[in-house]
């Protein structure tokens, strides 16, 4: 009889260990209770790399108060992970009305006519040209095909079952103990073998971290590719194509903004910038109005990115909400 129990107790005990790996919304869960560390809590470089001397927790912003102004406003932000939830919320607007959507995501919605209805494409500058390589239209006004909305519910599921053996690991071993034992083996790769993870580049003097995808020579994805004229004219071209699109679907005012590359502002070092943004925003042929943040970004003397992370920090953050905020 103990040996049955003891049976069904290991069995119960491994399903709950297991089960973090097969549910985003579980591993979710232990992280907001504090039953397991947050993965992030470094930075995604950080956790990427496990170098001690980048391991500088994330600034916690304090929200600054925003007193809503325009209560008959409703604001749409399509975005990344610059503007996901945990970073911002609908306290850090002016709007009576706010809603965000990923980028990634194609999602239905229906616009209130009786208000101001203003939509902010949002995207960071890596993925900008995959992402406007066509007319952006992720975002339905109306009612989802029979199609639309299978596909919906299908991609709804998968966030609510799957399995991730990355982040698995990354809730079973991401505690401050097993992080040091990482820092040991990452620490002795850099100094002996000058090598780092595969997914981060270091500058030269080693003093800062950039995420590979765009400190990398070249790709679609690299802050130092070469980019022609022709194919900036072309992503103009989409960007207002995307424009009159939701113009003409009920959105009073579409902004874009896109967000620099941390290796576009502090990885100079790295290799000769294409200056994507610049480029874009100076377009004599764009129509759709933007929010310039890289001007700001690249003129500071102040760290405006977390030290072990791609993102913007809470100063930097907050440069792209007072653009916003000033417009609405």
């Amino acid at each position: 009889m103990n040996l049955k129990i003891l049976k069904y107790t290991a069995l119960v005990v491994f399903a709950l260990l297991w089960l973090p790996g097969f549910s985003p919304n579980v591993a979710r869960w232990l992280a907001q209770k504090g039953f397991v560390k947050d993965e992030y809590r470094y930075g995604d470089l950080y956790r990427f790399s496990n170098l001690a001397q980048f391991r500088v927790p994330n600034q916690q912003c304090v929200p600054a108060p925003v007193k809503v102004t325009s209560p008959n406003t409703a604001l749409y932000l399509i975005g990344d992970s610059f503007t996901e939830p945990a970073r911002m919320t609908a306290a850090d607007f002016k709007t009576g009305t706010f809603q965000r959507f990923f980028i990634g995501d194609t999602s239905f919605i229906k616009l209130d006519r009786t208000k101001k209805n203003i939509l902010i494409i949002e995207t960071v500058e890596r993925h900008f040209r995959e992402r406007f390589a066509q007319p952006y239209a992720n975002l339905v006004t109306g009612k989802p095909s029979t199609r639309q909305a299978a596909r919906k519910m299908l991609l709804n599921a998968r966030d609510v079952f799957w399995y991730s053996t990355e982040r698995h690991e990354a809730v079973l071993f991401s505690s401050d103990f097993f992080l040091k034992i990482k820092e040991w083996k990452a620490g002795l790769n850099e100094t002996f073998f000058n090598r780092s993870d595969s997914h981060v580049v270091l500058s030269a003097d080693k003093k800062r971290i950039f995420f590979e995808m765009d400190a990398r020579p070249d790709g679609i994805t690299s802050s130092f590719d070469r980019v022609s004229d022709s194919e900036i004219s072309r992503l103009v071209e989409n960007v207002n194509r995307t424009y009159d699109f939701y113009k003409k679907n009920g959105f009073d005012e579409v902004y874009l903004s896109i967000a620099p590359n941390k290796s576009s502002v502090l990885g100079k070092d790295l290799g000769n910038y294409n200056r994507l943004i610049e480029r874009v925003q100076q377009h004599p042929g764009l129509k759709a109005p933007y929010f310039d943040i890289y001007t700001p970004f690249s003129s500071s003397k102040k760290m405006l990115y977390d030290v072990g992370d791609t993102h913007w920090n809470c100063e930097g953050k907050q440069i792209w909400l007072d653009a916003v905020n000033e417009k609405l």
